[in-house]
Parts: C-alpha cells; structure tokens; sequence
C-alpha cells in the first residue's frame, strides 16, 4: 500500500492529502485510504494536486462515489447551474457569452480578519449550519472542487463538532443528549423571505408535502460511534426535548412568520465558542482542490469575496446513504 502524502490541517480536524493526480484518484487502493482518512480526522478531507483543475465530470463523479451515494439533480429551474447531465451544482458568479448567470449565487460578506471565523450573535454571521436538516433523510456530506478561485475572499469555514461536543461539561452535553431539534423547509423559505422577497415560500400544498422532522441535537456517528453537536440549519426552529409535541399554532408562527422559537438559543448560545479558531479551518482554495465534509460532524460556512472583479466556480455533489 502506498502512503499517501497527507498532513493534518487544525489540531487532528481535517486532512490534506498533496500532490494527487487524476490517475491516483482512480486508484481504488488511494480511495479506500482517503475514507479512512475522511473518518480518522474528524469527517474533513481535502485533496489537492497540479492537474486536477482539468478533471472531467466524470472523474469528479467516480472519486466521489467512495464517501458515499450521489444524490441527483432533477431538472429544475437549476438547470443552468448544472454541470452538463452530471449530478453536480455549479456555484459561484460564472457566466455564459450572453452575460447570464450559469451558477447558483448567494452573496455573503468577504472575511476582514481570521476572528471573523467566530460566531458573531449580534449579526448571525457566519451562517454556520448543517445541511438540509428539514428533509426526512438529510445528506451524510458533500464534495466541493475548485474550478476557479479569486484570489482573496470566497473561503469556506469548517467546524469540528466532534471536539465541540467534548469540550463542553459533562453537565452541558447531558443537556444537550435529551433535546431535539425541529426543522421545518417552510420556516426556512420565510425566513429567507423575511430579507429576500424575491425567495419563494411554501404554498399550503408544498407545506403539507414537507412537514417539519426531527433531528437530534447530538448525532453519534454511525461509522465511528463518536457524538457530536448537530441540528442548526436555518430550517431549525425550535428546540424541544426529545419526543415533546409542537401545537399547530406554534408551527404556524414558525413557518407562516418565520419566527424562530427562543427555544434556538441553547444552539446559537454556543456558536461563538464551538466556532473558535482551536476547532475551525478558514480554507483558502486554489484551482483543483477537492474538499469532502462530513455532514454529520462538521458545520461549514460560506465566506464572500469581490463580486464583481473576480470569479469564483465551484462544483458541488451532495452524498446520501
């Protein structure tokens, strides 16, 4: 077995594995050696080399396919975004001949400094989260390659749940093993709403089709058996112990106002420290590289960049059981 040229990245969270080539991702010894990896170091992998800024969808697809399922795209009104037939989103501001945008955007602010990494209560940002936490099976990770990166700003945040979890007390944790939280795709349409009025929101049929799920706030990895803090999606809008019942009434102000129970708090409150610099990576792309996160872990944010000077594409696969 060859080893890999691996390091770790933030204090045993994360792994990069340097100088790959196209041909060693297809090698399945290489494979089975980046998911050991992916799991020993805290569900972050990140795989960088010269010429995997060339790969093709396929090959992206076929490396992928090691962590886990791909969940496909339908044709939606995405479709622009879509990497040819591939189930692979294209985000970023890239743009076609006609000046039409190609990719999906959300612009958010650029960092000022490594603290900005941190939680900031007062203006919510970074919108540290877990993703798709109102569908009834949410996704285990995501892939995401560096097509084109500016050359400042457009980092993405990663968390280590794993030490979040176990650097809390012991009374703390206890706490948090008996609670759950309630993730509603209505709340989180409206809430979005709520600043973005341009942003759709559920219909009474679609709200019945999508009702709120239950998730708890502390996941024991199925693969290692270690715990970690989970449940913060801006989807989350209560937060209840395990088994208690939400009135009708309650969830009409969740998902019809978009308001966020105060219940949220005991997440939110923890968020600066969970985010600090002893448990985060701030990673900072170059063309090519290739980060798998484990969504049962870790948290992510997205960081912004210069809009208008630079472009910035990244192509990103979902993975489900």
């Amino acid at each position: 077995m060859t080893s890999l040229d691996s390091q770790t990245i933030n204090n045993g969270f994360g792994v990069q594995v340097d100088n790959a080539t196209r041909g060693a991702l297809k090698d399945p010894d290489f494979k089975s050696q980046c998911l050991e990896l992916w799991a020993e170091f805290g569900g972050l992998l990140v795989v960088r080399g010269d010429d995997l800024s060339d790969m093709t969808p396929q090959e992206l697809v076929e490396f992928s396919e090691v962590f886990g399922n791909i969940e496909q795209i339908g044709q939606t009104a995405r479709e622009k975004a879509m990497v040819g037939d591939y189930p692979i989103l294209r985000i970023g501001n890239v743009r076609d001949e006609k000046g039409e945008l190609r990719a999906a955007l959300s612009r958010v602010p650029q960092l000022t400094s490594d603290e900005d990494v941190r939680y900031n209560p007062a203006t919510r940002r970074p919108v540290w989260h877990t993703d798709s936490l109102f569908r009834k099976n949410p996704p285990i990770g995501s892939v995401f390659h560096c097509r084109q990166a500016p050359p400042n700003g457009g980092e993405t945040l990663f968390a280590d749940m794993h030490a979040g979890y176990e650097r809390l007390h012991h009374d703390k944790r206890a706490q948090l093993d008996e609670l759950e939280a309630v993730c509603s795709l209505a709340h989180h349409d409206k809430k979005i709403n709520a600043y973005s009025p341009d942003y759709p929101i559920l219909n009474a049929e679609q709200r019945a089709a999508n009702p709120p799920q239950r998730v708890p706030l502390v996941l024991t990895h199925p693969t290692t058996g270690r715990k970690a803090i989970y449940g913060l999606n801006s989807s989350t809008c209560a937060v209840v112990p395990k088994g208690a019942a939400v009135s009708d009434a309650d969830m009409d102000r969740y998902d019809l106002e978009g308001i966020e129970d105060e219940s949220v708090q005991v997440l939110r409150e923890l968020l600066p420290e969970l985010t600090g610099p002893e448990t985060t990576v701030r990673w900072r792309w170059k063309a090519g590289d290739i980060a798998i996160w484990d969504n049962r872990c870790t948290l992510h944010s997205g960081t912004g960049y210069d809009y208008e000077r630079y472009t910035r594409e990244m192509w990103r696969l979902t993975l489900v059981n």
